[in-house]
């Protein structure tokens, strides 16, 4: 959700219980979840099954990257985009041939794309593709060495860690994040996307075991950073950035947050953190700071929630949870949640789709 009442979605378009594959399509909300419209683009109408990867940025601003089918076995990745909530789409050129991981533009013009080239054993081969023009031309910045034999390339894309995410703060700083196995790992690059580093992080490698790391790629408000990272059995880290992300230190967090929180920030003060532990369950409090993590405030949660259940907010008291459709395995689709509190109360809702 990019407001309280406005949001995107990727939508099954068939009952994912019934058999048959469930394409996903985009879709957009402009009341609060109660009515979703599906706003695919020609090109992939019928066409698309997975994965396809959504970034919304606005009421009218997306970005789709889509690994379509070209035949005989052969792939692409093409990255559409809309600037006016999906009425029209505009449809780049092709920009590699593996699954996409992440897409991120900055600005219309200004857009990355992180491909999946296959993982294994913690390693996790990818490549990095940029354009400056929307889309209309791709360049391959960087890619990790190919084979079984790992190690890191000459752009400092290291195989080790599987990668899941990545964002751009300006155009020519931006990070990859993932998890790892044993220690941890951000990297950052400086040039656009062409070379990347492992940044320095204020925990230690120890801190990940045993189960290991998972770190989301953090979010920047102005010179303001937040960087989320979980780890089994220990309550979550919060890192805080003053300098755009150039250094971090750590905020400490209530141990009701869980080993998995998810943090989001609205502001640069505002935030909220939905507790998680393993296996996605969402934990029975949640907490609100107004002081950019200084100090937490609780909200117990009136409602409990499966395992599977996926909550976001569009600030901190405006707030939806749902069963994403990977986890249904009988009967129709459960309703939705919305809260205006916090999560203190949830009603439930049950979205129409057109």
């Amino acid at each position: 959700m990019v407001s309280a009442k406005a949001g995107w979605a990727l939508v099954a378009t068939s009952n994912p219980t019934a058999g048959r594959g469930a394409p996903l399509l985009p879709a957009r909300t402009a009341d609060g979840g109660r009515s979703w419209i599906t706003v695919a683009p020609r090109a992939i109408a019928g066409l698309v099954g997975e994965p396809i990867v959504l970034q919304a940025a606005t009421p009218s601003h997306a970005w789709l990257a889509v690994y379509l089918s070209v035949g005989r076995g052969r792939h692409t990745t093409e990255v559409f985009g809309t600037q006016n909530g999906g009425a029209s789409w505009s449809r780049s050129a092709a920009a590699g041939q593996a699954e996409p991981i992440a897409v991120d533009f900055l600005d219309p013009a200004h857009g990355w794309l992180l491909e999946n080239l296959g993982a294994a054993m913690n390693q996790n081969w990818v490549a990095v593709y940029r354009t400056t023009d929307a889309g209309l031309r791709w360049s391959l910045t960087a890619q990790t060495l190919p084979g079984p034999q790992g190690g890191i390339s000459g752009s400092g894309l290291p195989t080790a860690c599987d990668k899941s995410g990545m964002i751009f703060s300006s155009p020519r700083t931006g990070w990859i994040t993932g998890g790892c196995n044993a220690g941890h790992e951000v990297l950052v690059t400086h040039d656009a996307g062409y070379h990347w580093t492992a940044q320095p992080l204020p925990i230690t490698a120890a801190a990940c075991s045993p189960a290991g790391c998972v770190i989301n790629p953090p979010q920047l408000i102005g010179q303001t950073g937040f960087l989320t990272i979980g780890h089994y059995p220990a309550t979550g880290e919060l890192l805080l950035s003053r300098d755009g992300g150039s250094s971090w230190q750590v905020r400490p967090l209530p141990a009701g947050a869980g080993p998995y929180p998810q943090i989001r920030f609205f502001s640069a003060d505002r935030g909220i953190a939905v507790s998680g532990g393993t296996q996605g369950l969402i934990g029975s409090v949640f907490y609100v700071t107004a002081d950019t993590g200084r100090s937490w405030a609780r909200v117990p949660q009136g409602r409990h929630f499966p395992v599977g259940a996926y909550v976001d907010f569009a600030n901190t008291t405006d707030g939806f949870a749902w069963i994403s459709s990977l986890e249904i395995t009988s009967g129709p689709a459960p309703d939705m949640y919305v809260t205006t509190n916090s999560g203190r109360t949830w009603t439930a809702i049950t979205p129409r789709q057109a």
